[in-house]
């Protein structure tokens, strides 16, 4: 079973052959083609005829599966593949009454591109080897449908994902912290401590490795700290640190940082509307959200990534945070570029070490004065190098799951060996539909470092 999860890592089942449904030009009296599988189990696809909607289409082709099987097949849920609104697909299990030849598992596919005629895929075999033919018959149907098709679709259309990543260009932070790639257009404001700032020529604005110290107000100790260094509300607090409750909702901790560290600018506080959240497990949250800074851009969208670190002193926590704001309009043009962003940005370890200690030295001297440092200097040093480690990790792992998040993949568990793969979310989902008994979806806190990130 191991080796159909890494088969199924390297095929882009449901998104690859809509591709080419939408790809292929078939001429109407070309009808369906059939294929029969060297490892069994049937391949069928080709135009439909006759039918003028994606249902209709569907409908057709389980007709057709009822008739040559003499039993009507038991459909799954319908769903769309993630990505695509001219396409549906559905699973199909029966029990031929015309031979002897048990149970049929099947996936049935259907297209209709704009100003075009349905198509059809279908794979089905023995259920008790469907999960092992699957595999091979998706490869099969993309590679016949390639071969059909006269041209490939341009990047942007025909149910294709967006347009490629622009070719970008390596930048080093200006404390040489980092680097990252940045496509033509866009510059390095800002960058220390692994943690870089950039802008684009359309209003775009990329955030990553942002690395925020927390102060919680309900602790007695940090309650005075912040009295003390604010004078009792009148001035920030200083560097980057903020107030905000260990255990605050999410969204709500978003906002409040957010507005603390906009006051730290003398900028007002920006108007956050949450469109949607994701879990990412380990106290980390995919927010999409739209913003408004009240800085003449308008209303953008803004993809961030948050994780709340644990309290690496009493009343003292953390937050990452990566961030990637542009127009709507931009969203389909610039989704590849800035996942090969995110791809290509590293960090020079040996200068943020450096950095950090002398962040260290800061630290202490507050907590001297606040009177609530009490551990020595080297304990407390490894107390930031064992959360500047976590930090580190947690970036590798958040970083990892925008990543697949953005990609559309998701990673999944065979549970029997644990063995792990990354895979489009239409692929997981129907590897869920067919076993859920030995398939799982693994949370962003379970990847396995070198296997998942």
């Amino acid at each position: 079973m191991a080796n159909i999860l890494m088969s199924l890592k390297k095929l882009s089942v449901v998104a690859g052959i809509v591709l080419w449904l939408f790809a292929a030009q078939a001429k109407a009296d070309d009808g369906l083609k059939f294929i029969h599988n060297q490892g069994g189990g049937e391949i069928v696809y080709g135009p439909v005829n006759g039918q003028t909607t994606m249902p209709g289409a569907m409908g057709f082709i389980l007709k057709q599966v009822h008739g040559h099987f003499s039993d009507k097949p038991q459909v799954g849920r319908f769903f769309r593949p993630k990505g695509s609104a001219d396409s549906m697909a559905t699973t199909f299990t029966l029990t031929p009454k015309t031979n002897g030849t048990g149970t049929i598992h099947g996936i049935v596919i259907v297209a209709m591109p704009a100003g075009q005629k349905p198509s059809a895929a279908m794979i089905y075999d023995q259920a008790d080897r469907f999960k092992t033919t699957m595999g091979p018959m998706m490869k099969t149907l993309n590679d016949a449908w390639k071969k059909d098709a006269p041209a490939t679709p341009k990047a942007g259309q025909g149910g294709q994902k967006g347009a490629p990543a622009r070719q970008l260009r390596m930048a080093t932070f200006p404390d040489n912290s980092g680097s990252i790639g940045l496509p033509e257009g866009w510059q390095i404001t800002s960058g220390n401590q692994g943690t870089m700032f950039a802008q684009g020529p359309n209003n775009e604005s990329f955030l990553i490795g942002a690395y925020i110290p927390v102060l919680d107000p309900t602790n007695p100790q940090q309650r005075s700290m912040i009295q003390m260094e604010t004078q009792g509300g009148r001035i920030p607090l200083p560097g980057s640190y903020v107030a905000a409750p260990y255990g605050m909702q999410p969204f709500k901790l978003l906002q409040t940082i957010s507005a603390q560290l906009a006051g730290k600018n003398r900028k007002p506080a920006a108007t956050i509307e949450l469109v949607g959240a994701d879990d990412l497990g380990k106290n980390c949250t995919y927010f999409k959200t739209h913003v408004d800074s009240h800085d003449g851009k308008g209303v953008l969208f803004s993809g961030i990534t948050m994780c709340i670190m644990p309290p690496f002193m009493p009343g003292t926590y953390a937050i990452t945070i990566n961030q990637a704001t542009l127009p709507d309009s931009r969203l389909d043009e610039d989704k590849a570029t800035l996942q090969a962003m995110y791809t290509s940005y590293k960090t020079n370890d040996a200068v943020i070490n450096a950095e950090s200690r002398a962040a260290i030295d800061n630290i202490h001297a507050i907590g001297e004065r606040a009177r609530i440092q009490h551990e020595a200097s080297d304990a407390a040093w490894a107390s930031h190098q064992e959360a500047y480690y976590n930090r580190q990790d947690a970036q590798d792992r958040t970083s990892q799951a925008f990543s697949n998040y953005i990609l559309d993949n998701s990673v999944v568990r065979y549970t029997p060996d644990n063995s792990h793969a990354t895979m489009d979310n239409g692929t997981a989902a129907l590897v869920m539909k067919l076993d859920p008994n030995h398939f799982e979806y693994v949370q962003t806190g379970d990847y396995l470092k070198g296997i998942d990130y």
